[in-house]
């Protein structure tokens, strides 16, 4: 069952309701109407006043607050006042949001920040209409599948095409049950490396393309395939391409790509460019239990193969990334998965062993700027879990993924790789047993500063290393594999309830020497102490009462709106 923290954490009730109502005692923008519950969420309907108008909001405390933040939202689902709002009727993107929250933050905070923007927007009052600034730090990665479809290609290509140096360019088409249909442009050179590019294939939905090249200046928006040619001053061959085929705008100050699928159409995509690589990264009975895989990339991957084959049939996979040609090698997915979203993707191969599989996906990553409405959604989706998976390598994911499990009372199991292979760390946090994740990493640091050592970092980006001589070491699948091997043992241990009773919580494993590690198959069982005790909760009865008056009027709501 979820935790519903205004139905729990009474003391934090009795801030939240103190704050508002002292916001509202003292500021004349803002008028409490009243407390209630929305869809089961506490919730505040709050009358801001900007410049004379006036904005019906209503500030909305998700399940997992204050973990993760609150929002304000019209309380007309149908009305747009900002540039800065989530769609219709949808939350405003504040100050505090879901990348930069502070769980010591209010929902008086967000109501101050609501005003500031609406105060300077000036939706619907007389006079001047200012802009807010945006303060979104979009990724490519994130905006991937926003308005038009994405030309993948390599740095070094994309080099040689404006150099005019590029020879037997094409481009390979994919088409699967997704909502992005990606192009690869790619030349002779590019096919002449061990990891090249595949050819045709009808049975994965893979086509190549004829690719032409235009230097001109990219038209702004073609119309049909002959005002594309005629703007690129580019010849068809009447055989090669009477089908469907690539057209590049070499300009002055960019490339841009386009799609021309028959005679009468052609499009413009968006053309993201890959960085070149140094070098290629080349049973038991079914169980009722779900386990969310958070971090699809190749321990993740591996770790959700491996429990689908293991009879774990039901998974929720999140992650925002995208499948690239680099992470091939050390990768469960293929050639057929490059330019998807690794969730998708990761869910399309599980479906290819388990047919019957019932399998969520949440492709996003929860460090990314969203509505703090979807990363409650999302961080539901994760906690409504059995068991609870980090495999991100980033730290401050793994202490929120924690940090949520331990307040949920569910297992939580991290696994990260040392950069360059030099071994790995598998985390558990088993409640009632172990103690939270935070608080082993603690243990952690201590005893790693006890031996006068770093913790040896997870990598960036790829588990790589140098060694003393300043040759690159890398993580390779061997590595990667290991780890992912032993966090599934855990995480199946954990599900079948048989975790042995001297296992300790925080297991250090080595793949070669280095550091701690005497070498390959070198372990540290590590004593993080014991579970923390929880102490009693702060009572406040007004709270109490004012939280309880309202779920029974909810209830009651809910009894009226069946019959």
């Amino acid at each position: 069952m979820t935790l519903v923290w205004w139905l729990d954490d009474f003391a934090r009730v009795g801030v939240e309701k103190a704050a508002v109502e002292e916001l509202c005692a003292v500021e004349d923008w803002c008028t409490l109407q009243c407390w209630s519950v929305n869809d089961y969420r506490f919730a505040a309907d709050v009358l801001v006043t900007a410049h004379g108008a006036e904005y019906p909001v209503r500030l909305i405390y998700p399940d997992q607050y204050p973990a993760v933040p609150a929002w304000v939202e019209p309380q007309d689902k149908t009305v747009r006042w900002s540039r800065h709002q989530y769609g219709d009727g949808g939350p405003l993107c504040l100050e505090l949001r879901p990348d930069n929250w502070n769980p010591d933050a209010t929902g008086a905070d967000l109501l101050r920040s609501a005003y500031s923007l609406l105060r300077t927007e000036n939706a619907l009052g007389d006079g001047a209409k200012n802009r807010v600034v945006s303060a979104h730090r979009i990724s490519d990665m994130q905006s991937y599948d926003w308005g038009k479809e994405p030309v993948l290609i390599g740095a070094g290509c994309l080099e040689r095409l404006k150099s005019g140096k590029s020879d037997g360019v094409s481009a390979l088409r994919w088409q699967a049950e997704d909502d992005v249909y990606p192009i690869m442009v790619f030349d002779a050179v590019d096919r002449a490396q061990p990891q090249h590019p595949p050819s045709f294939d009808f049975g994965t939905l893979r086509f190549e393309l004829p690719t032409v090249i235009g230097r001109a200046e990219p038209p702004a928006v073609p119309i049909d395939r002959s005002s594309l040619v005629a703007a690129l001053g580019i010849q068809l061959d009447p055989e090669v391409h009477k089908g469907a085929f690539v057209a590049l705008a070499i300009g002055s100050n960019e490339v841009v790509p386009f799609h021309s699928p028959d005679d009468s159409s052609a499009y413009k995509r968006k053309l993201i460019v890959l960085s070149d690589q140094s070098g290629m990264r080349s049973g038991r009975p079914a169980s009722e239990k779900t386990v969310a895989v958070v971090g699809l990339g190749s321990v993740g991957s591996k770790v959700a193969e491996t429990l689908l084959r293991s009879g774990v049939y039901r998974l929720v996979l999140v992650d925002g990334d995208v499948m690239l040609p680099a992470n091939l090698e050390r990768h469960m997915l293929d050639w057929r998965d490059v330019g998807f979203r690794k969730a998708n993707a990761v869910k399309r191969r599980l479906r290819q062993i388990v047919s019957g599989a019932e399998i969520e996906v949440v492709p996003a990553n929860l460090n990314w700027q969203v509505s703090a409405k979807v990363h409650s959604d999302q961080i539901e989706s994760i906690v409504k879990c059995d068991l609870i998976l980090d495999a991100t390598g980033d730290v401050p994911t793994s202490l929120l993924l924690g940090a949520i499990a331990a307040e949920n009372k569910k297992p939580f199991v991290s696994a990260l790789v040392f950069e360059g292979g030099l071994g790995c760390v598998l985390a558990r946090a088993i409640p009632d047993r172990d103690p939270t994740f935070a608080q082993a990493r603690m243990s952690y640091l201590a005893y790693c500063e006890e031996r006068n050592v770093n913790p040896p970092p997870s990598g960036q980006r790829t588990y790589e290393a140098l060694d003393e001589e300043g040759q690159p070491l890398v993580a390779d699948d061997a590595a990667v594999s290991i780890a992912a091997a032993n966090a599934s043992r855990i995480v199946l241990d954990i599900l079948d309830n048989c975790v042995d009773a001297n296992a300790q919580a925080w297991l250090l494993l080595g793949f070669r020497p280095g550091w701690l590690f005497s070498g390959h198959g070198s372990s540290i069982a590590l004593d993080v102490g014991a579970p923390p005790v929880t102490p009693a909760p702060i009572e406040d009865a007004q709270a109490r009462e004012f939280a309880l008056s309202l779920a029974r009027e909810a209830l009651r709501n809910a009894v009226k709106a069946s019959k």
